[in-house]
């Protein structure tokens, strides 16, 4: 059955042709997730990466849940939020990430529409986020300072100011990027099944 609030996409990551994402996006009775599966050619071996982000009606991410397979290992990784900026990593106190109002999944294009949605930035507008920047194919997860100025209608230009990098990223109305300064480029795009049970990663 076609979910009228659902949408799912595909990017391909035009940088280096090494990768590819098919995305979802569902509006649930909490509040917006996004699903999405990743796959990578990670130093010439098949790297695929299932992730599944679930937010409150406010978009503040919630719960996050990341499966990856890589080099015949399969990794689980899940983090909570609750919502006042404390986090919890396998069920442990994550206190690093103290602060931390949003995921940034570092293979995936999709997690910029969770600032992009929570902030809503007037056109001219710029805010400094703390996110729960997860780094692949180690998992491990850093507290990243991080900057988003709304510089025209569907345009956004992102600042990493604990890497150092930046790049402008064109949206669409529900903050998905269409391009992401020539690394990631949307190549598809329809409406989605409603989603069947949520997947039990452990």
């Amino acid at each position: 059955m076609t979910d009228p609030a659902g949408r799912e996409i595909i990017w391909r990551r035009i940088m280096d042709d090494l990768s590819f994402e098919h995305a979802q996006l569902h509006r649930t009775a909490a509040g917006p997730e996004l699903r999405g599966v990743v796959l990578i050619a990670e130093s010439g071996a098949p790297m695929r990466i299932e992730y599944r982000v679930s937010c409150d009606a406010a978009w503040q991410t919630r719960s996050v849940d990341v499966e990856q397979a890589y080099q015949g290992e399969r990794r689980i990784l899940r983090l909570t939020h609750d919502g006042a900026g404390r986090w919890t990593v396998g069920g442990q106190p994550a206190p690093d990430l103290d602060g931390c109002t949003d995921v940034d999944l570092g293979v995936s294009p999709s997690t910029n529409a969770l600032p992009v949605n929570r902030l809503r930035l007037p056109i001219g507008g710029a805010h400094v986020i703390r996110a729960a920047w997860v780094r692949f194919p180690t998992l491990q997860i850093v507290a990243a300072q991080q900057s988003y100025e709304r510089t025209a209608e569907t345009r956004y230009h992102y600042r990493s100011l604990t890497s150092g990098f930046e790049a402008l990223v064109d949206v669409d109305a529900d903050g998905l990027p269409t391009e992401y300064a020539g690394i990631w480029r949307r190549i598809a795009e329809g409406p989605a099944l409603t989603p069947g049970p949520a997947p039990t990663l452990s």
